[in-house]
């Protein structure tokens, strides 16, 4: 007879640690590379983002009142001399660009967790 006794408290705890590495992973590289596209002036558009996102839980946002008219505005003309990079939709373009490498990033720190 052969008797296994699984204990199912490790395997979530194991899962759950794995998942929150990979969280925090995506959150951090979409947040920076969302940044490298972001117009700037001040730089308190960019700041906003560090301050206001929650790395880890998913959530990442740019808190300013002006961030809504510069992010949807195509028509905006932004400077690039603080930002050669700048651009409007700046997370969707960041996506475009790196959505491969997050996705293996996030997968790699989840191994590493697990």
């Amino acid at each position: 007879m052969l008797n296994i006794k699984v204990e199912w408290f490790d395997i979530e705890k194991k899962l759950g640690q794995s998942t929150a590495m990979s969280q925090v992973f995506l959150d951090n590289e979409v947040l920076k590379d969302s940044n490298y596209y972001i117009p700037m002036d001040t730089g308190n558009a960019r700041d906003s983002g560090i301050i206001h996102s929650k790395i880890g839980s998913g959530q990442i946002q740019w808190v300013a009142p002006y961030i809504k008219p510069i992010y949807y505005d195509s028509n905006m003309n932004f400077s690039t001399d603080r930002n050669p990079n700048a651009t409007n939709l700046w997370y969707e373009y960041a996506k475009a660009q790196n959505l491969d490498d997050w996705v293996k990033g996030a997968e790699e720190a989840f191994k590493q967790g697990f």
